[in-house]
């Protein structure tokens, strides 16, 4: 068997978060009279950390370091206050997740979402000890597309990079598995396009997730 392991993005992948980030974001504007955003907006707004989320959401001619400072901590607040709201599983992932646990897949979590809240959300929607190892965005380590954060996991998994495929919706997850060596898998129900996935060099493309599992069947 080639592959070993599998490493998975959450939001996007796992899950869908991007009601309740909308509303999170959204609410902030809205009392700070800055325009708000339509749902599919956010699909672009994601991807590389909470902070980034807030520079992206905010008029361009407004952006400060002082002002995004203060809207993420006012955003990680108000957004823990719904974060369970709107967000669930896509169809199958707790299937295949099933299926994994039972071939005896090791599996990780890697996220930009900030720590914290990868683990508290991670706790609320997934059984206990699914995940060998789950993390988001730490201020010691870079954010995705650097790999180290794939690196750790890697080491958590037991395995060489080259043995884990690195599952995620976005261009930053197909850039973190070939900064990683690792083999990227780009999923269609996501928050980006299959083009974007495409273009960043996704070795596979699944459109379901049980299709995820022949991946390992095959290897």
């Amino acid at each position: 068997m080639k592959y070993k392991a599998v490493i998975f993005d959450m939001d996007g992948t796992l899950l869908d978060t991007i009601d309740d980030i909308a509303d999170a974001s959204n609410r902030i504007l809205k009392e700070m009279g800055y325009p708000e955003h339509p749902r599919e907006s956010y699909f672009m707004f994601v991807g590389n950390g909470a902070r980034k989320l807030i520079d992206r959401a905010l008029p361009e001619e407004v952006v400060t370091d002082e002002l995004v400072d203060r809207l993420l901590s006012e955003f990680r607040v108000g957004y823990r206050s719904i974060q369970y709201n709107k967000t669930d599983l896509y169809e199958g992932i707790g299937d295949m997740l099933s299926k994994l646990k039972a071939l005896r897949i090791p599996m990780a979590i890697v996220s930009n979402k900030p720590d914290e809240m990868v683990k508290e959300i991670a706790d609320h929607y997934f059984d206990p000890g699914l995940f060998v190892s789950i993390a988001g965005q730490k201020d010691h380590i870079p954010a995705k597309p650097d790999p180290q954060g794939a690196f750790a996991a890697a080491r958590d998994l037991g395995v060489s990079p080259d043995e884990c495929l690195f599952v995620g919706d976005s261009s930053v997850d197909m850039d973190t598995a070939l900064n990683a060596g690792m083999t990227g898998v780009g999923v269609s129900w996501g928050f980006r396009s299959v083009e974007e996935l495409k273009a960043h060099k996704a070795a596979f493309i699944i459109d379901a997730p049980g299709q995820l599992l022949s991946l390992f069947s095959e290897a």
